[in-house]
Parts: C-alpha cells; sequence; structure tokens
C-alpha cells in the first residue's frame, strides 16, 4: 500500500489557534463518522529560539544523524562539544542529553544533524499526557503553549463522498510544512493538509477537490 496523497488549502493562517480552528472547520465541513482521536508529534528542534523554549516543558533530547554524517569535520566538532559537556554516545550517531542551557550555542546544527525531543521524556508541565492519542481538549492545551515549537497533528477520518475512506482526514502543521511523507520545521508558518487516502482513483480524488471550491497546493506523498 503507497502513501496517501496530502494536498495544502492555502488559507491565511497568521497564528497557532487560528490554524487549529480552520483544521477543525474542514473536518467539520467534509469528515464523514466519527474521527479517530487526533495524534500530536513534535519535530526536530530546529532554531536556538525552539531549543530555549522547549526547555520550558521537557527534560531531555537526542542528537542524532547518520554514520556517514559522522564522518563530516563539523560533526565531529559538535560530537567532541557534547563529549565535553558529558554526553556520550548511547550508539553511535546517538547522543541523548538533558536540556541544558550552554547547548543552545550549538544552533544552529552542523547539516544532517537532528536534534529531538525525546518521547517518553515529556514532564506534567506540558498538557498532553500521550501525544500518539489526544484529546480534544489536550489538543487546545498543547496548541496554546506550544511557541515557537514546530508540532505535527492528525485527524484520520472518512472524507464525505470519497468512495474511499483509507488514510484520509486532515493534517495540521504548527511552524512547519509539509514536504515528502514527513514535515520541515518551518519556523512562522501554519499549515493545513487534506489527505485523500491511497485507495482512490486520480479521477475521483480530483472531482472531489475541485467540489470543494478551496484552493490547494501541490500534492505531496503524505501518510
Amino acid at each position: 500500500m503507497g502513501a496517501s496523497m496530502l494536498y495544502e488549502v492555502l488559507e491565511p493562517l497568521p497564528d497557532a489557534r487560528s490554524a487549529l480552528l480552520f483544521a477543525r472547520q474542514l473536518l467539520a465541513r467534509f469528515g464523514a463518522g466519527t474521527p479517530d482521536l487526533p495524534a500530536l508529534c513534535f519535530n526536530d528542534i530546529a532554531t536556538q529560539e525552539q531549543f530555549q523554549y522547549a526547555r520550558q516543558y521537557f527534560t531531555c533530547g537526542t542528537f542524532l544523524c547518520s554514520h556517514r554524517d559522522l564522518q563530516d569535520s563539523r560533526v565531529q566538532e559538535l560530537w567532541e562539544t557534547l563529549n565535553r559537556l558529558g554526553f556520550r554516545d548511547t550508539s553511535l550517531g546517538w547522543v541523548e542529553t538533558e536540556l541544558q542551557p550552554e547547548l543552545a550555542s550549538l544552533w544552529p546544527l552542523p547539516q544532517g544533524v537532528e536534534f529531538q525531543l525525546m518521547k517518553g521524556k515529556v514532564p506534567s508541565t506540558f498538557p498532553i499526557r500521550d501525544s500518539d492519542e489526544c484529546t480534544e481538549t489536550e489538543i487546545d492545551a498543547a496548541v496554546a503553549v506550544c511557541g515557537p515549537l514546530s508540532i505535527d497533528i492528525s485527524w484520520f477520518s472518512a472524507l464525505r463522498g470519497l468512495p474511499n475512506s483509507n488514510l484520509c482526514g486532515v493534517q495540521l502543521c504548527l511552524n512547519s510544512t509539509w514536504t515528502e511523507q514527513c514535515s520541515e520545521p518551518d519556523p512562522g508558518r501554519h499549515t493545513v493538509y487534506l489527505s485523500i487516502g491511497t485507495r482512490n482513483s486520480d479521477a475521483d480524488a480530483r472531482d472531489w477537490l475541485q467540489g470543494t471550491g478551496l484552493r490547494f497546493g501541490e500534492s505531496q506523498l503524505g501518510w
């Protein structure tokens, strides 16, 4: 089974709250039946501002890169800095750290290096209990405090009028944009997408999209 196709809905979204409201409006307008509980995930920390903000809510994170990128001199210098701060590879290309303030100076990171907030290390100060499945109330609370963090929220739902519902729904990207089967941090930009699933024909999908009356960007490989 291939990936679904995501289509960005071209709508001005000045802030996270308005983007969340718009995503829910699309779900209410086009969704059929009861959608699954939304899922929330945090994207990589791409800027110093994001790192400093994340320290309010998170305690641990991970620097990671491929074995090939470890050969780059800039990556080696970063790893040496982490070693001096007392952090060692848990496995090759994977360094777990506490979110110490002195790490902020490492941004921007060398190409090929990512920093991820550690799943399962979310303290009670961030208002979600399980990012894989959240209530709408938890989504409201998370969006209210997301600040510059890049966050994805997905609602899997049948879309009224499409023959097949597999992997259909609505995708919200806060401070990020969808590229190819994943989102990338894009600070300050909020985007909303409709997923038309994996089992609807091109003709059915085209007719359905035209019938919405919305303006769309180019299609992207999605979920």
